[in-house]
């Protein structure tokens, strides 16, 4: 794979993974809030928020971990290729 398309992918992938992390820690934080500013008497309105926040969390993370770690191994393998073209010539 040429450099300069590893170099994409590598920036791709980051800035995915930044931006899913970002939503996956913002998002539940916003349900919480929401669900708590609801009108009306509900004694597990606390436990139902913890749940859907929970929800939405993993949702995000599951998406974000698979994008950080290849987000790793595309640098990690530039880095390689990079200098073992280095040490060739």
């Amino acid at each position: 794979m040429p450099i300069t398309r590893m170099r994409k992918l590598a920036l791709v992938l980051g800035l995915a993974a930044g931006v899913l992390w970002c939503v996956a820690l913002a998002l539940p934080v916003y349900l919480i809030v929401l669900v708590g500013n609801l009108s009306g008497e509900d004694p597990e309105r606390t436990e139902r928020s913890l749940v859907i926040a929970f929800g939405a969390f993993s949702s995000f993370v599951l998406l974000a971990i698979p994008a950080t770690i290849g987000s790793v191994v595309v640098r990690r393998a530039g880095v390689r290729s990079n200098s073992t073209e280095a040490n060739s010539t």
